[in-house]
């Protein structure tokens, strides 16, 4: 009975040991921004942004930007445009678009390396479509989706295969709460 318990107590720590093991060795990064703005920059503050078309559909005050100089890379991946998005004013999100399965795989793999790892595709994926005051995913038909969700930015990426198409959107948490109690409020 004594042998069981101490071999009990041995293989608890060892599969404990290999559990510690596989986190990663870096702690999650959580972007407070992108290139260098952060989250909630007023857009009069911002020299290089050009508007490129506002969105109606929400009846917010939501306008997109580009900006002159950027560069259409992050790492080894290609993109073909960064949109950056400005709520009542406020940098609220970032929207890029990509083609090709080489530019999928170096962003998938850059992002893996900054942000560690992803939280579940098809789960997370029931979860964003049935949240309540969050916009519809537009990952639905995605044959890959990934997501880090921290606790100033939420990214998605996402990836067509079909269509060689795919996304990646950095959106900050607390612009994106902000903006939902807006709209709730102005539904009361």
């Amino acid at each position: 009975m004594e042998k069981v318990k101490i071999l009990a107590i041995v293989f608890t720590l060892f599969l404990i040991g290999c559990f510690a093991s596989a986190r990663p060795s870096k702690p999650r990064s959580d972007p407070d921004g992108f290139r260098g703005i952060k989250w909630g920059t007023e857009i009069s503050t911002l020299k290089d942004m050009e508007k490129a078309e506002q969105d109606k559909s929400s009846n917010s005050v939501l306008v997109w930007y580009t900006r002159r100089g950027d560069p259409l890379a992050i790492g080894k991946a290609r993109l073909e445009n960064i949109f950056y998005s400005f709520w009542m004013g406020n940098f609220k999100s970032v929207w890029i678009d990509f083609r090709g399965d080489e530019n999928f795989e170096a962003l998938k793999k850059e992002l893996f390396e900054q942000f560690g790892k992803v939280h579940e595709s098809e789960e997370l994926m029931r979860r964003m479509d049935r949240s309540e005051g969050r916009e519809p995913s537009t990952i639905r038909h995605a044959e890959e989706f990934y997501a880090w969700w921290g606790k100033k930015s939420e990214m998605t990426l996402s990836y067509s295969r079909d269509r060689h198409k795919g996304t990646l959107s950095i959106d900050s948490t607390r612009m994106s709460e902000e903006r939902r109690a807006h709209e709730r409020q102005k539904g009361k």
